[in-house]
């Protein structure tokens, strides 16, 4: 059992055997409690194998393509807003549940994306907080004219993960944070720092509460899917 379980790109994994947890929505590989997402894996079984771990915490990271023309290689963005450009993966738990309709504002935890900015800075002086994340689907960078319409939209940046995980891990009542590098680095040693000690302040324990003061859902996480 883990409080916090780590979604990592491929290219962070660590070495050494891999672990894999069977899921309703497919298996997950990963070494303890660092699970790597992988090219079209369902993101349902990253969250639900975090949640039957026993996590509370869930904290992604993900290499982007610029967006924003002041960021710069090797600049470390801990995103604030998201716009979703995916059109082919499960975004819910819920299907034909009808409940569900998870308030996303903000849409990561504001305690780890504060910790996650402490680290980051005690590290670079390159680290930001505040941009806005496109996701689109992969795997492939954005084409010069889908950098303009993103850059009119307001964006900074753009990869092809975090979502649809931010939506699952609210679902089942995680905290949620994410770190972003232009380019590849090495985050591990920042995720692995921020989350020592985090102190658990906010809300996102608490997204399925009125679901279940109507009585839709019992206690038990498992039911509701």
């Amino acid at each position: 059992m883990t409080d916090t379980v780590f979604i990592l790109p491929p290219a962070l994994a660590p070495g050494g055997t891999a672990q894999v947890a069977e899921t309703p929505f497919g298996a997950v590989s990963g070494r303890g409690n660092i699970f790597v997402r992988t090219e079209g894996s369902d993101a349902r079984a990253l969250i639900y194998a975090a949640k039957a771990g026993g996590a509370r915490r869930v904290i992604a990271a993900d290499f982007v393509q610029p967006v924003s023309p002041l960021l710069e290689p090797g600049d470390i963005i801990i995103p604030a807003d998201l716009i979703d450009q995916t059109k082919l993966r499960p975004f819910t738990f819920f299907v034909g549940k009808g409940y569900g309709f998870i308030k996303l504002n903000p849409p990561f935890c504001p305690d780890l994306m504060g910790a996650l900015l402490g680290a980051a800075r005690r590290r670079t002086a390159r680290s930001f907080r505040g941009g806005t994340y496109v996701c689109a689907d992969g795997p492939r960078d954005a084409t010069p004219a889908e950098l303009r319409m993103y850059r009119q939209w307001g964006a900074d940046l753009v990869g092809t993960g975090l979502l649809p995980e931010v939506y699952l891990a609210r679902e089942l009542e995680l905290c949620y944070g994410a770190i972003t590098a232009v380019g590849e680095a090495d985050l591990l040693p920042i995720l692995q720092e921020a989350v020592t000690p985090v102190e658990q302040t906010c809300a996102c324990g608490q997204t399925m509460k009125l679901t279940k003061e109507m009585g839709a859902v019992g206690e038990d996480w498992r039911t509701w899917l």
